[in-house]
C-alpha cells in the first residue's frame, strides 16, 4: 500500500557530498504547480497520508517549499522536510526558520548528518537548527549514516548537541518529548559520486540479501519530473527505477505501469541479490561482491551493469510464472494474518 508521495524537489545544493548525484551546479527542480498537481493526483489513490519534501537541499526552494507545505496540509496531509540544516547561520536565523515551518503546517523534520554532509555544513549550524526544533518540542529526526571509521557518530552528535538522543523504531510510539531526541542511524551508501574511491573494508553491512521494502512501495518524484517507484537512493538514470515523466503522464498511469514491470516486482518479492544469484547461475563469469552496505548499494551494482542488463533482457521471462504467482499469493493472502505470519517466517 502506497502511503506517502517524496518530493526530491530540487537536485541543487549547498553540499557536494561523495555518493550523492546533488550539488551547487544542478539545477533542475520540480515547479510549486506540478507538486501541487502530484498532491491532487496522490490523494484519488485514497491511501496518501503523507507528503516528503526532500532534494538536494529543498529550503533552497525558497517560498514555494513553504507553499507547497501548506497546500499539503491544508489538505489534511502530514508533511515533513529532509533537510541538511545550512539554514541554522545562528540560533535567531534557526528559530525563525522554524517557525515558519511550523506556521506553514510542516508536521516533522529530518537533519541529516554526517561525516559526508559536514565538510560543507558546519556542524554548529546542524546545531542550531536541531535546538531550534527542540526547544519548541517539534518532532525532529536526526537522519545520520556511518562507516566505520566516521567521526560523527552518535555519542559525538550527544555530546556536541547536549541531548541524549533515542534510536528510532518505526514500530514504536513515541511521546511529543521523545519526538524531539530521535535519531536514525544506517549505513553510507557507496554509490553515484566518488563511488570508486570507497573502501569496501570501511563500510557497513545490512541486509542486503532482503527484498525490497520500497520498491513499488514508495512514491518518488524526481526534480525532472520523472517518477521513481523505490526510495530513490540509486543512480538516477535506471530505466527500471527512472520511469514515465510525470508532466506527461498522470501519477496513476506511472504507478500501473510499474506494477506491471516484471524487474519492479522482482526486486520487491526476492530482491537484487536474488537477480544477482539468477545472472550468475546463467553466466559464472559475472560476480559480485561478497558484501554489500545495503539493498540500494547491491541494487545499484546489478541494475547499472551492462553486462548484467543484457542477461536480463535475453532471459528475465524465464522468472515471469514464478514472480506471478508470488505476488498473486501475497494479494490473496493480505487480510489472513495468520497466512502473513506464517509466510513471514519462511
Amino acid at each position: 500500500m502506497i502511503k506517502s508521495i517524496c518530493f526530491l524537489t530540487t537536485y541543487n545544493c549547498n553540499a557536494r557530498c561523495s555518493f550523492c548525484e546533488c550539488g551547487p551546479r544542478e539545477r533542475d527542480r520540480l515547479s510549486l504547480e506540478e507538486m501541487k498537481r502530484l498532491i491532487d493526483e496522490g490523494l484519488e489513490l485514497g491511501t496518501i497520508g503523507q507528503v516528503v519534501f526532500s532534494g538536494g537541499e529543498p529550503t533552497l526552494l525558497g517560498d514555494d517549499l513553504f507553499e507547497g507545505i501548506a497546500y499539503a496540509h491544508e489538505r489534511r496531509l502530514l508533511t515533513r522536510v529532509v533537510t541538511n540544516g545550512f539554514w541554522g547561520k545562528s540560533p535567531e536565523a534557526a528559530a525563525a526558520f522554524v517557525d515558519r515551518l511550523i506556521g506553514a503546517g510542516l508536521s516533522e523534520i529530518n537533519i541529516s548528518v554526517d561525516d559526508l554532509h559536514q565538510k560543507y555544513v558546519p556542524l554548529w549550524r546542524v546545531r542550531n537548527a536541531y535546538l531550534a526544533c527542540y526547544e519548541r518540542e517539534f518532532p525532529c529526526l536526526i537522519a545520520h549514516k556511518q562507516d566505520r571509521n566516521s567521526t560523527i557518530t552518535p555519542e559525538y552528535l550527544e555530546r556536541e548537541f547536549g541531548v541524549e538522543l533515542i534510536p528510532f523504531d518505526s514500530r514504536k510510539r513515541y511521546t511529543r518529548e521523545e519526538n524531539r531526541r530521535l535519531i536514525s542511524t544506517g549505513s553510507i551508501i557507496p554509490i553515484t559520486r566518488d563511488e570508486e574511491l570507497a573502501d569496501p573494508e570501511e563500510m557497513l553491512s545490512s541486509n542486503w540479501r532482503n527484498s525490497c521494502s520500497s520498491v513499488l512501495r514508495d512514491i518518488i518524484v524526481g526534480a525532472k519530473g520523472n517518477f521513481l517507484p523505490c526510495c530513490g537512493i540509486v543512480t538516477k538514470d535506471l530505466p527500471e527505477l527512472t520511469r514515465h515523466s510525470l508532466r506527461h503522464h498522470s501519477l496513476l498511469e506511472a504507478i500501473d505501469d510499474a506494477n506491471r514491470d516484471l524487474v519492479l516486482n522482482w526486486l520487491a518479492l526476492e530482491g537484487p541479490a536474488a537477480i544477482a544469484e539468477f545472472v550468475h547461475e546463467v553466466d559464472p563469469s559475472i560476480t559480485f561482491r561478497d558484501r554489500y552496505a545495503g539493498i540500494c548499494h547491491i541494487c545499484n551494482d546489478v541494475l547499472s551493469r551492462p553486462e548484467v542488463r543484457q542477461i536480463l533482457q535475453d532471459r528475465v521471462e524465464e522468472v515471469r510464472e514464478r514472480v506471478t504467482l508470488h505476488r498473486a499469493f501475497l494479494e490473496a493472502a493480505r487480510g489472513d494474518g495468520e497466512l502473513m505470519q506464517l509466510y513471514s517466517r519462511v
